[in-house]
């Protein structure tokens, strides 16, 4: 009798045994499968133009953001604030990107903004 109760007891921990791997290989592909769904869905690469650059709507938002952020300063001065917004209102991207292009990055938009920007940002005198 414990010659069968231990082929017993050896039977059913070898099917437990066997129940356990086939639970491991499920979670294992679940695991696999929602990590592909997550690749998927969020990319880690920004995929940017053909030839890296961007685009006269890209830039005209860059720039527009930029002259935003120095209009939101309380201490420039009214005279930097209309020049500031008189250039907004008659920035042209194309001629822009001509003259200081072709852009890879914010960071170069931000370059440029600062060469063109900087004589006509004045800040009030602290008293």
């Amino acid at each position: 009798m414990e010659i069968t109760s231990a082929t017993t007891a050896g039977k059913a921990n070898y099917v437990k045994g066997l129940d356990e791997e086939e639970t491991e290989e499920q979670k294992t592909k679940e695991t696999a499968e929602e990590e592909n769904a997550v690749q998927e869905t969020e990319p880690d690469r920004v995929t940017l133009t053909q030839d890296n650059t961007y685009d006269e709507a890209t830039v005209e938002e860059k720039v527009n953001n930029y002259i935003q952020n120095f209009l939101a300063n309380p201490r420039l001065t009214e005279e930097a604030r209309a020049a500031l917004q008189t250039y907004l209102n008659d920035f042209d991207a194309a001629t822009f990107i001509k003259s200081y292009g072709p852009f890879e990055s914010t960071r170069d938009i931000s370059a440029a903004m600062y060469a063109v920007t900087a004589g006509l940002a004045k800040y009030q005198e602290e008293e």
